[in-house]
């Protein structure tokens, strides 16, 4: 695999932080308050871990391991079990997106999650997911030329979807192939499938409206939304997950929070923390053996934290 510099993707890191903040002011977008009242029982956070640069992804595997990113520093790590150090799986990738896992106990980590790739939309996708063994930690490309590799997810039948809040459109792989623009989504980002495998939840990031859409897996061009938030823009909504009751949880970086969401109408304020540049950007559940309690949330943000919000649902089995 391509090799690059540490120093390289640092400055890279700034640069593109710097590009945020100038585009948002561009297109009139600014950080407020939520548009949701806050949930009637908020959860406590623990900082895990925390180091310079943001921290964009967070997953854990089958056996209970915490697996996340430091994208400023272009580093998959690991914690084996609570109270351990972490630990570096793979270093020098160039823009860590989403992370998931194979049958085979293997991670699957985002590369090419910059805005300098996004901009380049289907006409040159050069971003795609790479494969590691976290005990021996060798590593290969696993698929090359999708358009960003943000968010990124397992559907049924073997699908996997990856989206790109820069630009239009989720991707999916089938059988180590790319299918460009499978859902013609604008600014899709964190993404989950629903217990009965029937639909695809996105968080759309630039619309007008903070919104989670729905697609459903057997129609992607039926996308619709399914949750608006009642208030303008802001929220910049970023990683997603759900639990076994099918409630949703969103990183609203824009507005600092964590928001649960249960239906169409019925949302608030799970979270809250430091609004853009400094928010969330994943959310993930503990799982797995007892390592992780399973009813904490796992929190990523661009501060360079990550986080655990306890007692807050079982999750997802």
């Amino acid at each position: 695999m391509m090799e690059y510099s540490r120093r390289m993707t640092a400055t890279f890191a700034r640069v593109a932080a710097a590009t945020v903040a100038a585009l948002f002011s561009a297109l009139g977008f600014a950080a407020s308050a939520s548009a949701l009242e806050d949930c009637p029982v908020q959860a406590p956070s623990h900082v895990v871990d925390s180091s310079t640069g943001a921290f964009e992804s967070v997953a854990f595997d089958s056996k209970g391991r915490l697996f996340y990113t430091r994208s400023g520093q272009g580093k998959l790590m690991m914690i084996a079990r609570s109270g351990a150090e972490p630990k570096t799986i793979l270093d020098e990738i160039d823009g860590p997106g989403g992370i998931i896992f194979r049958r085979n106990g293997n991670v699957l980590v985002g590369y090419g999650d910059t805005i300098a790739q996004a901009s380049d939309g289907e006409a040159d996708p050069q971003a795609g997911l790479i494969e590691v063994d976290p005990k021996t930690r060798k590593s290969h490309v696993f698929v090359h030329g999708l358009q960003m590799a943000n968010g990124v997810t397992r559907g049924p039948g073997g699908q996997i979807f990856a989206s790109t809040d820069f630009g239009t459109g989720v991707d999916r792989i089938l059988k180590g192939s790319v299918e460009l623009g499978w859902a013609p989504l604008d600014s899709s980002n964190g993404m989950v499938v629903d217990s009965a495998k029937r639909h695809l939840f996105v968080n759309q990031t630039f619309t007008t409206v903070p919104t989670i859409a729905r697609i459903p897996l057997s129609d992607p061009t039926g996308a619709e939304p399914w949750f608006t938030a009642p208030e303008e823009a802001g929220a910049f909504l970023d990683g997603l997950t759900r639990d076994a009751d099918g409630t949703l949880y969103a990183a609203a970086n824009g507005t600092g929070d964590v928001w649960r969401v249960s239906g169409p109408g019925d949302g608030c304020v799970l979270w809250d923390g430091v609004p853009f540049p400094s928010g969330p950007s994943a959310v993930a559940f503990g799982r797995g053996q007892g390592r992780f309690p399973r009813g904490s949330l796992f929190v990523t943000t661009f501060a360079g934290e990550l986080l655990q919000l306890r007692h807050v649902r079982p999750p997802a089995a």
